[in-house]
């Protein structure tokens, strides 16, 4: 801002007019006046300015921006020939971040044209000094500012600037969906354990009522029946097989015998009935719910390249974060560039061999995609959580832009526009986020689903073989075990005569 004062007027000073000059502009621009003073009437303002305005919320001339940014899930990037851009080729973004940048323009009043960095990465600080990426073209000063969207970082912010944030992110894990699993013991499973002994219980309840309560009756009252026979109508009950009329018996026993009959009657009835609808359940258990399931698993690792918190993973002293740090420099982990990282989910994450551990909108998109184009949910985004972060635009310190970014950042994070963006970037981006991990088919009946069946069958027919053998051998010894306890009587009475 400077005074104008006329030549004529410079001894007495009877007028004067304010005028400020705006950053960006054109060479040939005109300064803007923003105020005139004279003795008579004072200061008057202009209509449309104030005397110390907000310079770059809005340009009145149409200044030309260079800004970078590059693809990632929610964006796509082209480049097309075009002799008049630098290199030969205009880039054209589609996506979040473009979407801003054209709300920008139209808020402050200016053109733009995109750039990208030559190693297609966001950026880091190289060990002499130097920085990486599209933070690289920032503080070469070959662009005005760089869309990102960018992570708030203490090391970024000692160098550079960020604007109000847009969003905010935290890091997940991304791993193959397992297949539907058909549990072997599902038989078991319409009864819940409690209910299992409490049957066991009441069977012995049974059993011990139809063997005492008869002891207690006088010798002449009661009836012959075998003790075993008593013991095995109730087991053939359960087993809902036929039973043995019994004449002479006492009607308590008749309707002890017929309550075990209506419980274990609606006990069955209603076993069968959660029995079919149990076989035609899938269970899905995803292996890895936190970073302890990965690290303790050896499956492999992939990371974004120059990632922010590698750094931090490096430093950490203990916890996963340390073991997490000691595995970046083996094998186990895998460095991509976010362009790369969809060729990765096709490759390493669907086969199982990997998992990615990224920012979660990235997730999303990557599944909205590929349920897009499969129609199923292959992959899923674990419940752990870690290292939230708000994320923002970046320039150089100081820049006299950020005020009017900051304001254009405000409103899109109020109304909610940026999350809308994010949502509608990728079709389907929310198909996949609670996927359920139990799920009912409609299948013809396999060895995989009774297999456990067969296993208590085969134990069954086992256990009978032994039992056969022992009897066997039982039989086979009793008489020889007769012989032996007579010899004694034999000899003592030999030793008479």
């Amino acid at each position: 801002m400077f005074l104008s004062i006329p030549l004529h007027t410079l001894h007495t000073a009877n007028s004067a007019s304010v005028y400020y000059m705006v950053p960006f502009s054109e060479p040939e621009s005109q300064p803007l006046r923003v105020a005139t003073w004279t003795v008579g009437r004072g200061l008057v303002l202009n209509y449309l300015n104030q005397l110390f305005p907000h310079k770059f919320t809005k340009f009145p001339h149409r200044p030309h921006m260079v800004v970078t940014t590059d693809k990632f899930p929610s964006q796509n990037v082209m480049e097309v020939d075009d002799p008049t851009q630098p290199g030969g080729k205009r880039v054209i973004i589609q996506g979040v971040m473009d979407n801003m940048m054209q709300l920008m323009s139209r808020r402050i009043n200016l053109t733009y044209s995109y750039v990208r960095a030559a190693d297609r990465t966001w950026g880091t600080r190289l060990n002499n000094g130097s920085w990486t990426g599209m933070l690289g073209l920032l503080m070469n000063e070959e662009v005005d500012f760089a869309l990102g969207p960018f992570a708030y970082e203490w090391t970024r912010y000692t160098w550079m600037d960020f604007s109000r944030y847009v969003s905010q992110i935290s890091y997940k894990i991304f791993a193959a969906r397992p297949r539907p699993e058909v549990d072997p013991w599902g038989f078991l499973l319409p009864l819940s354990p409690l209910v299992w002994a409490a049957l066991m219980m009441a069977l012995l309840s049974v059993i011990t009522i139809m063997l005492f309560l008869p002891s207690c009756l006088p010798t002449s009252t009661r009836h012959t029946a075998r003790r075993d026979t008593n013991i095995f109508n109730c087991v053939r009950v359960l087993f809902q097989e036929d039973i043995r009329t019994t004449t002479g018996w006492w009607w308590w026993e008749r309707v002890v015998l017929g309550v075990w009959m209506l419980m274990i009657l609606v006990l069955t009835q209603s076993y069968t009935g959660n029995l079919m609808s149990l076989l035609a359940v899938r269970h899905i258990s995803n292996p890895y719910e936190d970073l302890r399931d990965v690290i303790d698993s050896g499956v492999g690792i992939i990371l974004l390249e120059y990632n922010v918190n590698t750094p931090y993973f490096r430093s950490a002293k203990s916890g996963v974060f340390r073991e997490l740090g000691d595995l970046l420099d083996t094998k186990r982990v895998v460095y991509n560039a976010f362009s790369d990282m969809p060729a990765s989910m096709n490759t390493m994450v669907r086969s199982g061999t990997h998992i990615i551990f990224d920012v979660d909108g990235t997730f999303s998109n990557m599944m909205g995609a590929d349920f897009s184009y499969t129609g199923r949910c292959d992959f899923y985004m674990a419940r752990s959580s870690y290292l939230v972060y708000q994320v923002a635009i970046m320039a150089n310190k100081n820049s006299p832009l950020l005020p009017a970014i900051d304001q254009v950042a405000d409103g899109v994070v109020e109304t909610g526009l940026f999350e809308k963006w994010l949502r509608y970037s990728q079709p389907n981006s929310t198909s996949c986020l609670n996927t359920p991990s139990v799920i009912t088919v409609t299948a013809v009946l396999s060895l995989s689903n009774l297999w456990g069946m067969f296993v208590i069958l085969g134990i069954g027919i086992l256990t009978g073989f032994l039992t056969f053998l022992l009897e066997v051998t039982w039989v086979a010894a009793k008489p020889v075990l007769i012989l032996c306890k007579a010899r004694p009587t034999f000899a003592s009475a030999s030793g008479n005569l």
